[in-house]
């Protein structure tokens, strides 16, 4: 072998290495970023902070409580141990909301009756959200506390359908999402809050 297609080789390697390395060094900040959003979520939504937040600032509605990231105000974040999703909400479900994470149905209430929440079924949000059973948990911490619910419905619905979102007199918790290769048909998990 030349020493020309040995040099060849030698800097096609080097240049692979330092793209793998380039791609590891951006999905790792990413990843410590988005621990470290989620982190200062639970940090300012402690029932100390809220608490101290509603003394000091003049604080008028729901919204004046909550946090701003990304240019999205920030209702809160949900863990789903069983799917290893865990991830913030955001006020409302326009397109370029659900890009960035979970929506809040913005005509659900934010802690008590029936909260709604909506994700994309991708890895990145809720592609294994049709793997919950009845009896898994999932914890919910917004602005006004921490909730944790067990999951006591799962069914598909049709896009059009929007009778699980009404508000109700329990406590519980609505997940909707799409559902592959089924254009109008959307998941939907319930779960009411743990005892």
């Amino acid at each position: 072998m030349s020493t020309k297609i040995k040099r060849s080789i030698i800097i096609s390697i080097i240049i692979i290495f330092i793209i793998l390395i380039a791609i590891s060094s951006f999905f790792i900040v990413k990843y410590f970023s988005d621990k470290n959003k989620i982190s200062n979520i639970y940090e300012t939504y402690s029932d100390d902070n809220i608490q101290n937040r509603i003394e000091t600032q003049n604080v008028t509605t729901d919204e004046d409580l909550m946090l701003e990231i990304d240019g999205e105000k920030v209702v809160g974040v949900i863990k789903i141990d069983k799917i290893g999703y865990e991830g913030p909400i955001y006020e409302g479900t326009t397109l370029d909301t659900l890009a960035k994470g979970v929506g809040h149905l913005s005509n659900s209430p934010y802690f008590n009756g029936n909260v709604c929440l909506a994700a994309h079924n991708t890895s990145k949000f809720w592609a294994k959200l049709n793997t919950l059973e009845n009896g898994d948990t999932i914890t919910y911490t917004s602005f006004l506390g921490t909730k944790e619910y067990v999951v006591s419905n799962i069914k598909t619905i049709d896009e059009t359908d929007w009778s699980d979102t009404e508000n109700t007199e329990d406590n519980r918790i609505t997940l909707i999402t799409c559902v592959k290769g089924q254009k109008e048909k959307r998941l939907c998990v319930q779960a009411l809050e743990k005892d």
